[in-house]
């Protein structure tokens, strides 16, 4: 099968498996045929969250920032995009999010207390749920970086049936009882300094330990609260995420903060190979590294009343792992036995939950579009607009050859608004169209056109040059491909330069910028050249047509078009279009005549002129004479010949 036939069905397929993908799950429900609008076209929802500053001193405005960047890195996590977080007042963050906020977006914008990282000193859970040491939601085996091979030490613990208050005579308690409060030190400790390590069984008092019995974690907002308010070097009773587990922790060791990096891997054995779960790297700074070694060593050596952590965010314990080795370099890894979905979703909130101040959130309301539909329409007919201008321009220009332009457009098109469909509908990136995408559909326009421009005028200079017309477009593709990457590559970095140096609309415009210079690659290369080459095999187009846009007459071809081996074209540029070559047999012929009349001309004696001949013959014996006057013109057939 020729190249542009597999380019085009290439194209057909890409074009069906977009709208297949596209009507099967709008018939499936979830999946909206168009794409979603964005907060300038359709409106959405507004939050603000008010800061406090953790010690009650002025709130800088450098924490603020950060606190705001560190938002917008959780918001896009989830992709949500379109969302503009913005700073007012110096104490406020107003979020607005496009549409309705869901759940997941509304529980992540609440989540706005610091994190940290505190030793489990112990654990109550009901009896059927078979809690070990330390055992969280998120239960795995912590092992120093490259130790993640450790997969499934730890044991999931929670019981997602339970909904009733634990009953205390039903519950476990796992950990070290502590009854004697002389346990309490002789000196008060210096300022900054705990009284014991945060990982001591010290800290385990009759007070704590009733406390911990009773807290009713079915409803963990209250208790979130308070362990949201306790202070950092104070032990606090916190649930799970899952409100199936209470843990007593110790004082903070390592704050939020102090994450550089968190991010997911695939899990392996020690023999190198994966056992198919994923595992969360997650690195320190430097200032943190230190203490995150001290916590875990004692762990591991068991100097602590158990051999787990827990990672706290907003209130809630979101993971506790077992200490398995001692990280000693400021990285770690947990594992667990993980999805990659959830460990995604653990290595986000490491990453994106530690906040430099405390939020709260102070009103949510639904706001109206700021642009609305009207605006949106007005865009469209814009682009219509420069679409039709394209055109015509095309045509006033290529004549027929404007038809290939208007295909390769409306390819473009239907790639476009199937891509930024499937974009808008998939969870993981939650496109959404703005008014700044739609200037940049526009824009991709120009630089579609642009790029046909340059094949049509590489194919119409080889014309001029003297080749035909199926080979003017081989070659012609040649010269215009390099010139097209080059100038789609120029577009492309802008495009993604653009995008991670800016925020909010600007952003959507770089995106779709971005995709539509793929897209217009995928155009050129499996449409507009395959298309020209299937129509320069046709009468109209290949004979050169004054209205083809090829004809090489119109173009003002200065020279005939050579076919090789002294052969040349006709003007219709065809290759198989030559002059009439002269039969073989005629041709030996008329050479042979020609040398006969050189050999009779180079044996006429000087003094012909006098009557006489060499041969002895006179006038009168002259055959080619009648009258015997003198010799006839024998050459009067040959030049015939010759000309003919």
């Amino acid at each position: 099968m020729p190249a542009r036939r597999i380019a085009l069905a290439a194209l057909a397929v890409l074009i069906l498996l977009l709208g297949g993908g596209i009507g099967a799950g709008v018939a499936k429900g979830g999946w909206e045929p168009a794409p979603e609008l964005a907060l300038d076209l359709e409106g959405g929802t507004q939050v603000i969250l008010q800061a406090e500053s953790r010690d009650g001193a002025q709130i800088d405005p450098a924490a603020m920032e950060q606190a705001r960047q560190i938002i917008s890195q959780r918001v896009n996590a989830l992709g949500v995009a379109e969302t503009q977080i913005s700073i007012q007042g110096g104490t406020n963050i107003v979020i607005d999010v496009p549409g309705q906020l869901d759940q997941e977006t509304s529980e992540a914008l609440r989540q706005t207390a610091a994190m940290s990282f505190r030793p489990v000193l112990g654990v109550v859970a009901p009896e059927s749920a078979g809690a070990s040491d330390g055992g969280g939601s998120d239960a795995g085996g912590l092992s120093d970086s490259g130790g993640g091979s450790d997969t499934g030490s730890g044991s999931e613990t929670t019981d997602q049936t339970s909904s009733a208050p634990a009953d205390p005579s039903q519950q476990k308690f796992d950990g070290p009882v502590s009854g004697d409060s002389s346990l309490a030190p002789q000196e008060a400790p210096a300022e900054g300094e705990l009284q014991y390590p945060a990982w001591s069984m010290d800290w385990l008092t009759p007070e704590l330990q009733t406390e911990l019995m009773n807290v009713d974690c079915t409803d963990p907002a209250a208790q979130q609260e308070k362990v949201s308010d306790a202070a950092a070097d104070e032990p606090v009773v916190a649930c799970d995420t899952a409100g199936t587990q209470k843990l007593l922790l110790g004082p903070e060791v390592v704050a939020g903060s102090a994450i550089e990096d968190a991010g997911v891997a695939s899990d392996m054995t020690p023999t190198g190979q994966p056992t198919g779960y994923y595992v969360v790297n997650m690195s320190f700074h430097e200032e943190g590294s230190q203490a995150f070694a001290d916590m875990t060593s004692a762990l591991y050596n068991g100097e602590g009343a158990t051999q787990a952590f827990g990672i706290v965010l907003d209130g809630l314990v979101i993971s506790a792992p077992q200490v398995q080795e001692p990280s000693t370099g400021g990285e770690a890894s947990i594992s667990g036995n993980f999805s990659q979905e959830e460990a995604s979703q653990l290595s986000d909130q490491l990453r994106f939950g530690a906040l430099p101040l405390e939020f709260e959130v102070a009103s949510e309301q639904q706001i109206s579009a700021t642009l609305g539909a009207d605006q949106l329409q007005m865009g469209l007919i814009a682009g219509l607009i420069g679409l039709a201008l394209v055109v015509a321009y095309a045509f006033f220009q290529y004549r027929a050859l404007a038809l290939v332009t208007a295909a390769s457009l409306l390819a473009m098109g239907t790639l476009t608004y199937g891509v930024l469909t499937v974009l808008s509908n998939l969870p993981e990136i939650g496109y959404r169209l703005s008014l700044a995408g739609v200037v940049g559909l526009v824009v991709a326009i120009a630089f579609t056109a642009d790029s046909f421009i340059v094949y049509f005028e590489r194919v119409r200079d080889e014309i001029r040059e003297g080749r035909g017309i199926v080979a003017a477009v081989d070659h012609g593709w040649n010269r215009a491909k390099r010139t097209i990457l080059a100038s789609d590559s120029v577009n492309l970095i802008a495009a993604i330069v653009l995008y991670i140096l800016s925020t909010g609309s600007v952003r959507g415009f770089a995106f779709v910028l971005g995709v539509t210079t793929v897209l217009d690659l995928l155009v050129v290369f499996l449409f507009t050249h395959p298309i020209l080459q299937v129509l320069v095999r046709t009468r109209f187009f290949g004979k050169g047509h004054p209205w083809s846009g090829l004809d090489p007459a119109v173009l003002g071809r200065s020279v005939p078009a050579y076919a090789g081996r002294g052969r040349l074209r006709s003007s219709g540029g065809d290759e198989d279009e030559e002059e009439p070559r002269e039969p073989l047999a005629a041709r030996k012929a008329r050479l042979a005549r020609e040398a006969a009349e050189r050999d009779g001309s180079a044996g006429e004696p000087s003094g012909a002129g006098d009557g006489h001949r060499a041969d002895g013959g006179g006038p009168e014996n002259d055959p080619g004479r009648a009258d015997g006057s003198g010799p006839t013109d024998t050459r009067d057939d040959d030049s015939e010949e010759e000309s003919r």
